[in-house]
Protein backbone atom coordinates (compact mmCIF):
# COMPACT_ATOMS: atom_id res chain seq x y z
CA UNK A 1 0.00 0.00 0.00
CA UNK A 2 1.41 3.40 -0.99
CA UNK A 3 1.90 6.41 1.28
CA UNK A 4 -0.85 8.18 -0.64
CA UNK A 5 -3.29 5.37 0.14
CA UNK A 6 -2.36 5.28 3.83
CA UNK A 7 -2.45 9.07 4.17
CA UNK A 8 1.21 9.19 5.19
CA UNK A 9 3.18 11.87 3.42
CA UNK A 10 6.57 11.19 1.84
CA UNK A 11 9.28 12.87 3.94
CA UNK A 12 11.85 14.45 1.61
CA UNK A 13 15.13 16.10 2.58
CA UNK A 14 16.59 18.42 -0.06
CA UNK A 15 20.39 18.73 -0.09
CA UNK A 16 21.20 20.82 -3.16
CA UNK A 17 24.09 23.29 -3.12
CA UNK A 18 22.87 25.69 -5.82
CA UNK A 19 20.44 28.13 -4.11
CA UNK A 20 18.08 28.70 -7.05
CA UNK A 21 17.86 24.99 -7.84
CA UNK A 22 17.24 24.20 -4.18
CA UNK A 23 14.40 26.74 -3.99
CA UNK A 24 12.81 25.31 -7.13
CA UNK A 25 13.04 21.72 -5.95
CA UNK A 26 11.62 22.54 -2.52
CA UNK A 27 8.74 24.52 -4.03
CA UNK A 28 7.85 21.73 -6.46
CA UNK A 29 7.81 19.12 -3.70
CA UNK A 30 5.98 21.31 -1.17
CA UNK A 31 3.16 21.87 -3.67
CA UNK A 32 2.31 18.14 -3.59
CA UNK A 33 -0.21 17.10 -0.91
CA UNK A 34 1.45 13.70 -0.45
CA UNK A 35 4.91 15.13 0.22
CA UNK A 36 6.52 16.84 3.19
CA UNK A 37 9.75 18.79 2.71
CA UNK A 38 11.97 18.44 5.77
CA UNK A 39 13.98 21.46 6.87
CA UNK A 40 17.64 20.49 6.55
CA UNK A 41 18.55 22.65 9.55
CA UNK A 42 16.18 20.82 11.89
CA UNK A 43 16.55 17.11 11.19
CA UNK A 44 15.76 15.26 14.40
CA UNK A 45 17.75 12.26 15.53
CA UNK A 46 14.73 9.95 15.39
CA UNK A 47 13.09 11.54 12.34
CA UNK A 48 12.18 9.27 9.45
CA UNK A 49 13.34 10.50 6.03
CA UNK A 50 12.04 8.56 3.04
CA UNK A 51 13.95 10.24 0.21
CA UNK A 52 16.96 12.54 -0.04
CA UNK A 53 17.07 14.72 -3.15
CA UNK A 54 20.68 15.78 -3.63
CA UNK A 55 23.13 17.10 -6.18
CA UNK A 56 25.69 14.58 -7.40
CA UNK A 57 28.50 15.63 -5.06
CA UNK A 58 26.39 15.67 -1.91
CA UNK A 59 24.83 12.32 -2.82
CA UNK A 60 28.26 10.73 -2.61
CA UNK A 61 28.40 11.45 1.10
CA UNK A 62 25.35 9.26 1.63
CA UNK A 63 26.65 6.26 -0.26
CA UNK A 64 30.34 6.14 0.61
CA UNK A 65 31.30 3.22 2.84
CA UNK A 66 30.66 3.95 6.49
CA UNK A 67 29.30 7.46 6.05
CA UNK A 68 25.69 6.43 6.62
CA UNK A 69 26.65 5.25 10.08
CA UNK A 70 27.45 8.86 11.00
CA UNK A 71 24.08 10.19 9.83
CA UNK A 72 21.34 10.98 12.33
CA UNK A 73 18.64 8.44 13.12
CA UNK A 74 16.76 6.84 10.28
CA UNK A 75 18.30 9.16 7.70
CA UNK A 76 20.66 6.23 7.23
CA UNK A 77 17.80 4.35 5.55
CA UNK A 78 16.72 7.09 3.13
CA UNK A 79 16.85 6.41 -0.59
CA UNK A 80 18.86 8.83 -2.74
CA UNK A 81 17.63 10.70 -5.80
CA UNK A 82 20.34 12.62 -7.65
CA UNK A 83 19.76 15.80 -9.65
CA UNK A 84 22.53 16.34 -12.19
CA UNK A 85 23.14 18.89 -14.92
CA UNK A 86 24.42 16.23 -17.31
CA UNK A 87 23.86 12.61 -18.19
CA UNK A 88 27.46 11.50 -18.64
CA UNK A 89 27.90 7.80 -19.22
CA UNK A 90 30.79 7.33 -16.80
CA UNK A 91 29.15 9.41 -14.06
CA UNK A 92 25.80 7.62 -14.37
CA UNK A 93 27.47 4.22 -14.24
CA UNK A 94 29.49 5.24 -11.18
CA UNK A 95 26.37 6.56 -9.44
CA UNK A 96 24.39 3.38 -9.95
CA UNK A 97 27.33 1.19 -8.93
CA UNK A 98 27.74 3.22 -5.74
CA UNK A 99 24.13 2.71 -4.69
CA UNK A 100 22.24 5.75 -5.98
CA UNK A 101 18.55 4.85 -6.37
CA UNK A 102 17.32 7.53 -8.77
CA UNK A 103 18.63 10.00 -11.32
CA UNK A 104 17.00 13.06 -12.89
CA UNK A 105 18.44 15.99 -14.82
CA UNK A 106 18.15 19.68 -14.01
CA UNK A 107 16.46 20.11 -17.39
CA UNK A 108 13.90 17.39 -16.63
CA UNK A 109 10.27 18.46 -16.20
CA UNK A 110 8.93 18.66 -12.67
CA UNK A 111 6.84 15.55 -13.26
CA UNK A 112 10.06 13.51 -13.53
CA UNK A 113 11.24 14.79 -10.15
CA UNK A 114 7.90 13.93 -8.53
CA UNK A 115 7.76 10.52 -10.20
CA UNK A 116 11.27 9.80 -8.95
CA UNK A 117 10.52 10.76 -5.35
CA UNK A 118 7.34 8.66 -5.32
CA UNK A 119 9.07 5.64 -6.89
CA UNK A 120 11.90 5.77 -4.35
CA UNK A 121 9.49 6.20 -1.44
CA UNK A 122 7.89 2.90 -2.45
CA UNK A 123 11.28 1.19 -2.39
CA UNK A 124 11.82 1.31 -6.14
CA UNK A 125 14.35 2.97 -8.41
CA UNK A 126 13.86 5.70 -10.99
CA UNK A 127 15.67 7.05 -14.04
CA UNK A 128 14.30 10.00 -15.97
CA UNK A 129 13.63 9.21 -19.67
CA UNK A 130 16.85 10.85 -20.91
CA UNK A 131 19.02 8.80 -18.54
CA UNK A 132 17.02 5.64 -19.22
CA UNK A 133 17.65 6.11 -22.95
CA UNK A 134 21.36 6.55 -22.27
CA UNK A 135 21.55 3.30 -20.33
CA UNK A 136 19.61 1.51 -23.05
CA UNK A 137 22.14 2.70 -25.61
CA UNK A 138 24.97 1.55 -23.34
CA UNK A 139 23.46 -1.92 -22.98
CA UNK A 140 23.23 -2.24 -26.76
CA UNK A 141 26.95 -1.53 -27.21
CA UNK A 142 30.00 -3.57 -26.41
CA UNK A 143 31.30 -2.32 -23.08
CA UNK A 144 34.94 -1.38 -22.69
CA UNK A 145 36.93 -3.52 -20.30
CA UNK A 146 38.58 -1.89 -17.27
CA UNK A 147 41.96 -2.05 -19.03
CA UNK A 148 40.48 -0.50 -22.16
CA UNK A 149 39.09 2.29 -19.97
CA UNK A 150 42.62 2.97 -18.74
CA UNK A 151 44.08 2.92 -22.24
CA UNK A 152 41.32 5.19 -23.55
CA UNK A 153 41.89 7.68 -20.75
CA UNK A 154 45.59 7.95 -21.57
CA UNK A 155 44.88 8.00 -25.30
CA UNK A 156 42.49 10.92 -24.74
CA UNK A 157 45.28 12.74 -22.91
CA UNK A 158 47.35 12.51 -26.10
CA UNK A 159 49.80 9.80 -25.05
CA UNK A 160 51.38 7.57 -27.70
CA UNK A 161 51.32 3.79 -27.49
CA UNK A 162 54.83 3.64 -26.04
CA UNK A 163 53.95 6.13 -23.28
CA UNK A 164 50.70 4.31 -22.50
CA UNK A 165 52.61 1.03 -22.25
CA UNK A 166 55.11 2.60 -19.86
CA UNK A 167 52.39 4.15 -17.67
CA UNK A 168 50.41 0.93 -17.46
CA UNK A 169 53.49 -1.30 -17.36
CA UNK A 170 52.33 -3.45 -20.25
CA UNK A 171 53.81 -4.30 -23.66
CA UNK A 172 53.43 -1.91 -26.59
CA UNK A 173 51.87 -4.75 -28.57
CA UNK A 174 49.24 -5.17 -25.85
CA UNK A 175 48.46 -1.45 -26.04
CA UNK A 176 48.00 -1.74 -29.81
CA UNK A 177 45.57 -4.60 -29.28
CA UNK A 178 43.57 -2.57 -26.76
CA UNK A 179 43.52 0.50 -29.04
CA UNK A 180 42.26 -1.61 -31.93
CA UNK A 181 39.48 -3.01 -29.74
CA UNK A 182 38.57 0.47 -28.48
CA UNK A 183 38.35 1.80 -32.05
CA UNK A 184 36.03 -1.04 -32.99
CA UNK A 185 33.76 -0.65 -29.97
CA UNK A 186 33.51 3.14 -30.42
CA UNK A 187 33.19 2.85 -34.20
CA UNK A 188 36.06 5.34 -34.51
CA UNK A 189 38.37 5.59 -37.51
CA UNK A 190 41.32 7.20 -35.70
CA UNK A 191 42.64 8.03 -32.24
CA UNK A 192 41.40 11.62 -32.44
CA UNK A 193 37.88 10.46 -33.23
CA UNK A 194 38.01 7.91 -30.41
CA UNK A 195 39.04 10.67 -27.99
CA UNK A 196 36.22 12.91 -29.24
CA UNK A 197 33.60 10.18 -28.87
CA UNK A 198 34.86 9.34 -25.39
CA UNK A 199 34.68 12.99 -24.38
CA UNK A 200 31.20 13.55 -25.82
CA UNK A 201 29.79 10.45 -24.21
CA UNK A 202 31.54 10.96 -20.89
CA UNK A 203 33.02 7.49 -21.02
CA UNK A 204 36.06 8.25 -18.92
CA UNK A 205 37.44 10.41 -16.15
CA UNK A 206 38.65 13.54 -17.88
CA UNK A 207 42.17 14.92 -17.38
CA UNK A 208 42.65 18.15 -15.46
CA UNK A 209 44.36 20.23 -18.13
CA UNK A 210 45.80 22.61 -15.57
CA UNK A 211 47.72 19.97 -13.68
CA UNK A 212 47.94 17.16 -16.20
CA UNK A 213 46.35 14.83 -13.68
CA UNK A 214 43.02 13.08 -13.89
CA UNK A 215 40.12 14.76 -12.15
CA UNK A 216 37.96 12.38 -10.17
CA UNK A 217 34.39 12.04 -11.51
CA UNK A 218 31.61 14.10 -10.00
CA UNK A 219 30.64 11.27 -7.66
CA UNK A 220 33.97 11.38 -5.80
CA UNK A 221 34.29 15.13 -5.19
CA UNK A 222 31.96 15.59 -2.22
CA UNK A 223 34.67 17.47 -0.33
CA UNK A 224 34.48 20.28 -2.89
CA UNK A 225 30.93 21.09 -1.86
CA UNK A 226 29.54 22.26 1.48
CA UNK A 227 29.16 19.49 4.02
CA UNK A 228 25.79 17.99 4.77
CA UNK A 229 23.63 20.06 7.10
CA UNK A 230 24.24 19.35 10.76
CA UNK A 231 21.39 17.52 12.44
CA UNK A 232 19.57 19.10 15.32
CA UNK A 233 19.15 16.88 18.36
CA UNK A 234 17.03 19.31 20.29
Amino acid sequence: MSQHETGKRVAVLVCVAEPLLQVGVRAALAAEPDMEVIDADHVLVDQSIDVVVADSSTATRFVQDGLRLDLPGRLQLARILVISAQAREHAVRCALEQGIHGFVLTRSPVCDLLAGVRALSRGGNYLCPAVARLLTQISQRDMLTSREDEVLRLLTMGLCNKSIARDLEIAVGTVKTHVKSIMSKLDASCRTEAARIATERGLIEMPDTASGRVKPPSYTTAWLRPALPQASYA
